[in-house]
């Protein structure tokens, strides 16, 4: 693996479109600060933020890459598929993103409504059309009205599974998800495996259905992690990919964004394979 300043590329962060901190003008004007090259925002289920990201990437000399984050069932279990390089405009790619944020709506709401039921009593976060509400958004709506005294104490006593406020996701089966982001022009990634009961049965799984490649540098993934992915993505001749998850300030992972990058010579491989579907599907 080399790295160079020249391609500094995270290819994965989050915005207020989803479950991010930060509007997608202060995630590129972070990025920036930081030496980023190449961002991509990969929000869950939306692609809400691109055109303000695009425009400020454009303004402030990063390099924007279009991508989503779509919630999926391989497997057996829950994981999580990154499209990198899409062309946001897809009908096929928005259509999913729609069903999925109706999903995420109605979720948002039973969450609200079971934390009702059970006496912790708060206003319902407002939402905006096109974004998809999640359980963060839901755990500092709970800190702001003093419900907890952080997003982790609300997760622990209200929105973790087993908890009253939990609402399991519905997901989308990974085949569908693959072939919306492949169809859209981009390149299916699975995302964090390490993070997963099995991640090799459900690397396995997605492969079946055309996966890319595997986010192998991740900052939920030590070294151990980091060097069995990149084996097993060499081993099936995958492309790697990797960022830092980032979610803005305050955030768990918050300090690896500007210190976890994608390899230079991986990204190299991955900006082939995105202008390659692209030209393909604009045929």
């Amino acid at each position: 693996m080399t790295d160079s300043a020249e391609s500094r590329a995270d290819l994965h962060s989050h915005t207020t479109a989803s479950d991010g901190r930060l509007t997608p003008y202060q995630l590129i004007a972070a990025a920036a600060q930081r030496g980023i090259r190449f961002l991509a925002v990969t929000d869950h289920d939306t692609t809400a933020a691109h055109d303000e990201a695009r425009k400020s990437a454009s303004e402030l000399g990063v390099g924007f890459i279009a991508g989503v984050e779509i919630t999926c069932e391989a497997a057996g279990g829950e994981v999580h598929l990154l499209g990198l390089g899409v062309d946001s405009a897809c009908e096929r790619l928005q259509q999913l993103c729609r069903e999925m944020q109706v999903r995420r709506l109605d979720r948002f709401k039973e969450m609200h409504a079971r934390l009702q039921a059970a006496g912790v009593t708060f206003d319902l976060p407002p939402t905006q059309p096109g974004t998809s509400p999640s359980r963060p958004v839901m755990a500092r709506a709970l800190v702001a009205a003093g419900r907890a005294g952080s997003e982790d104490e609300a997760f622990a006593r209200y929105l973790r599974k087993g908890r009253p406020g939990y609402v399991p996701h519905r997901r989308e089966p990974v085949g569908t998800a693959i072939e919306a982001v492949q169809g859209a022009g981009g390149v299916a990634i699975l995302a964090h495996p390490g993070l997963y009961p099995d991640g090799d049965a459900a690397i396995e799984d997605a492969r079946r259905h055309g996966l890319d490649g595997i986010e192998c540098l991740h900052p939920d993934h030590d070294e151990i992690h980091v060097q069995r992915y990149m084996k097993i993505a060499r081993k099936l001749g995958m492309l790697v990919s990797g960022g830092a998850d980032y979610h803005g300030p305050g955030h768990a992972r918050s300090h690896f964004f500007g210190k976890r990058f994608c390899p230079a010579d991986e990204f190299i491989r991955l900006q082939m394979a995105m202008a390659g579907r692209s030209s393909r599907t604009s045929l």
